[in-house]
């Protein structure tokens, strides 16, 4: 195996697992809306937008699928990720101003 093929496998191995470690994330936004309290989304939206650049990079400069496609799903994570975290801090919102209108009684 070359050193070219070997850092290939190595980029796909750790972007798999990048990959899979989104899904936590995604499972505690599902689970709990008050997951989105501590969700920086100035983080997120800077991990998704290197990951949108880099695959527009390796699909238009590079022309390499793979790298693209990595990065792609990537970002397709961080989308859903960013996504869901509005979602729930929109419905923290909702919840907060409710009870603040009727004085803590839910």
């Amino acid at each position: 195996m070359s050193s070219a093929e070997l850092s290939l496998l190595v980029f796909a191995a750790c972007n798999a697992l990048r990959v899979i470690a989104y899904l936590p994330q995604i499972a505690a936004l599902v689970r709990r809306p008050d997951a989105a309290a501590s969700f920086s989304h100035t983080s997120w939206v800077l991990f998704t937008s290197a990951n949108a650049s880099t695959a527009a990079y390796a699909w238009l400069v590079l022309a390499d699928a793979v790298i693209a496609s990595f990065n792609a799903l990537s970002t397709l994570c961080g989308v859903i990720l960013i996504g869901l975290a509005l979602w729930r801090r929109v419905q923290l919102l909702v919840r907060f101003r409710g009870l603040a209108r009727t004085g803590g009684q839910a």
